[in-house]
């Protein structure tokens, strides 16, 4: 029964399946908006969210835990355990007007909508020397063809479906920019069609 309970503790505002991963950066329920990610839970087809996973080293690529942070805060992700009262809902129309504005990043919306208070995708992060089983996931994962990609990388999940954001830095503009262009919403994108 005690086990049970403090089981029930250590998964508190969260599901519970990214208690299977290694934390890695992402320590605190409360402060950190990045869901730790591993083989054991990692977006699937049944996914109801498009995601970006970054995959680290959190000896190497100690900047990703504020920059992974800022990204999961911007596209309205909240930390599992953060106080209701702190949480600011936004539409997501709003959220990507107001990104686009602060990124300098060209949006073409429809006329209505996009529609709802959710995030506009969900931030993962893969801790990929925290552990064997880590490493033998980011060594399958980060495999290209023949070419072995090295940390950090970052990927774009939608109904299970990976696809490696190529020839992007890590910065919030450029990872904004690709979101909005994989969630159809790239002026660019569309000029170019």
């Amino acid at each position: 029964m005690k086990q049970w309970i403090s089981q029930v503790a250590q998964n508190r505002g969260s599901k519970g399946g990214s208690a299977k991963c290694p934390v890695g950066l992402f320590k605190s329920k409360v402060k950190d908006s990045v869901v730790p990610l591993c083989e054991e839970h990692f977006p699937d087809d049944k996914a109801k969210n498009e995601w970006v996973v970054l995959f680290y080293n959190q000896k190497e690529n100690a900047d990703m835990k504020d920059f992974g942070n800022r990204l999961a805060n911007d596209f309205g992700n909240d930390p599992p355990d953060m106080s209701k009262a702190l949480k600011k809902p936004k539409k997501k129309r709003e959220r990507l007007e107001s990104l686009a504005e602060k990124y300098d990043v060209k949006v073409n919306l429809p006329s209505k909508g996009p529609f709802g208070m959710d995030a506009l995708a969900k931030v993962g992060g893969v801790c990929c020397d925290c552990g064997e089983e880590a490493a033998a996931f980011c060594s399958t994962s980060l495999r290209q063809g023949e070419e072995d990609l090295k940390t950090p990388q970052a990927f774009w999940v939608a109904k299970g479906q990976r696809t490696l954001l190529k020839d992007v830095e890590f910065t919030a503009p450029q990872l904004f920019g690709r979101t909005v262009e994989k969630l159809g919403f790239s002026a660019q994108a569309k000029s170019e069609l």
